[in-house]
């Protein structure tokens, strides 16, 4: 990518103590089709009733879930019929459901694993998708917003499945997430972090503040209870961490290419990496 979010220097605690994250305390480096193995995984994220990790497993076309230790527990979406998966990108937990963006749709399973519904087609309407990418949820209404990457908006879902609006005129969306204040857009492009209110008005988009630490490649990022934003830089080769004004906490070195990374019950940050030995390290 041309451009670089390039984000102010001064080190803040909040919250986690990101500065004590070196060394993993567990690394997973089997690769392959196996229960256990994995091959090219872009996304993961925790079942914060359980512990359980559940990652996009691209290549297998399927999601694997692990528990806390990284120990395989089964896998959903590679077998045949309407639930089959097809290039799984990003995946969401809320209550009692997982929402998965694939293919041109929305895929919809319980917490098991079992396919409940398809949601979307292909186009450019509403209800339909040109390469679904990052999907998160409104935990105050179960509002769905969804990254419809190729066609460069937001666009959000009630819990039932119906459209309500869109917004923004974004280039690549890559992720979305939402907090108390704000919705966090990352447009892949510039790349830049795009703050909106909960009324879809454009706060500001952190593109170049000073002159100090440069996320280079951002793929997708999280944020944690105190609205510290973590950010899966893949050139890098990091998770680069700030506050909610984006003043530089830490920078953790990982393996190859992480394309996600969120933080569990624990403050244990969870890290996948694309292209690596170690595809799945915890922090």
């Amino acid at each position: 990518m041309a451009a670089a979010i390039t984000i102010e220097t001064e080190r803040v605690e909040t919250g986690i103590d990101y500065t004590s994250k070196i060394e993993p305390l567990v690394c997973s480096s089997k690769r392959g089709e196996g229960n256990d193995e994995l091959s090219r995984p872009l996304y993961v994220a925790v079942d914060k009733m359980t512990g359980n990790i559940y990652i996009v497993d691209y290549s297998n076309n399927c999601v694997k879930v692990f528990d806390s230790t990284a120990k395989y527990i089964f896998k959903f979406g590679d077998s045949n019929g309407e639930g089959k998966m097809s290039d799984p990108i990003s995946l969401v937990i809320c209550r009692s459901r997982i929402l998965i963006t694939h293919d041109y749709s929305i895929l919809n399973y319980n917490l098991d694993g079992k396919y409940i519904s398809r949601i979307g087609e292909y186009g450019s309407g509403e209800l339909e998708f040109n390469f679904p990418w990052g999907i998160a949820i409104n935990e105050s209404n179960d509002d769905i917003y969804i990254c419809d990457y190729h066609n460069h908006r937001i666009q959000i879902l009630s819990q039932d499945f119906q459209f309500k609006t869109q917004f923004g005129s974004f280039t690549f969306p890559l992720d979305v997430k939402l907090s108390k204040e704000c919705i966090y857009v990352l447009d892949g492009s510039n790349p830049c972090i795009h703050l909106f209110n909960h009324n879809h008005i454009l706060q500001k988009s952190v593109v170049s503040l000073g002159q100090g630490y440069q996320v280079i490649d951002p793929f997708s990022f999280f944020i944690d209870n105190f609205n510290n934003i973590l950010i899966a830089d893949y050139s890098s080769n990091s998770i680069s961490i700030f506050n909610s004004e984006f003043q530089s906490i830490h920078n953790i070195p990982v393996s190859k290419q992480p394309t996600a990374v969120t933080v569990d019950n624990h403050d244990r940050v969870i890290v996948v990496c694309y292209h690596t030995v170690n595809w799945l390290q915890i922090f």
